[in-house]
């Protein structure tokens, strides 16, 4: 029996000139680590086919790496099916990082095999999209691992995000897929219209009008731990993810399929 929570969110712009009016909808993957938590990658694959998307995206961590372990066969069987049947966009999160950083040649195997299956992949890269007569763009930041460590103490400024994937675009709605929902300010400077995030888990722990207790920074009461945050014009939506590592346990917390209905008009 499936225990995947839908959580559905509404997402209205004005347009601009050079914009067209439409409606769109999209499925939001993260934090999957190769296991749906309590249920399973067919499951999945059903609630995103029966929730009649335009695309899929991920904000990262479709696969697990943690100490010597690494696994990607569901995320592949995921992303296949998928893939088969609407567009796909990929980002990596800072399990994918890793597995680059100390598996190379098994990252870019896992990397070919989304490519190969129809996933477009974009790695701190950009894709233009046009989905229910909307131009969209769809861009992928990907931070090196310093920025998931509060040790380190990193931080990100508009100008740094320039560096990395260009320009925003000011004529198409611009998406960013950003790992770590920390950074949403700067996020918002740079000229997203949504961000899609992921990265905490839902704080793993939900409490009572306290929200998630811990981030894997770590840290305790992390601010943007789930749902959906305004800054300006832009929004951001933090999924609470769909899978666990390390320590299997989510409490109050179900495993989570985030679907967005963006309209311009």
């Amino acid at each position: 029996m499936s225990t995947i929570r839908h959580s559905h969110y509404n997402i209205c712009r004005h347009r601009h000139a050079s914009e067209s009016a439409g409606a769109f909808r999209i499925a939001v993957l993260a934090d999957l680590h190769n296991q749906v938590y309590r249920s399973d990658t067919r499951s999945l694959i059903k609630a995103v086919r029966d929730e009649k998307c335009d695309a899929v995206l991920s904000a990262g961590d479709l696969v697990l790496m943690t100490g010597g372990h690494f696994a990607t066969d569901q995320a592949r069987v995921l992303v296949s099916a998928l893939a088969a049947e609407v567009p796909v966009f990929l980002c990596d999160g800072n399990h994918e990082t890793k597995m680059k950083r100390f598996r190379p040649q098994e990252y870019q195997a896992y990397d070919e095999s989304m490519k190969n299956c129809g996933a477009v992949c974009v790695h701190n890269d950009s894709a233009d999209a046009e989905l229910g007569g909307v131009k969209v763009r769809i861009t992928g930041l990907e931070l090196d691992y310093r920025y998931f460590r509060n040790r380190y103490r990193m931080r990100l400024d508009e100008g740094s995000i320039k560096a990395l994937v260009g320009e925003s675009r000011r004529d198409r709605f611009q998406i960013l897929l950003a790992h770590h929902p920390k950074y949403f300010g700067e996020y918002a400077n740079w000229g997203a219209d949504l961000v899609l995030s992921g990265h905490l888990h839902g704080g793993i722990v939900r409490l009572p009008f306290l929200g998630g207790a811990v981030s894997p920074d770590p840290s305790l009461l992390p601010h943007y731990d789930h749902g959906l945050y305004e800054s300006g014009i832009s929004r951001m939506i933090v999924s609470a993810g769909l899978g666990t590592h390390t320590i299997n346990i989510r409490i109050n917390n179900p495993a989570e399929l985030v679907i967005a209905d963006i309209t311009l008009n």
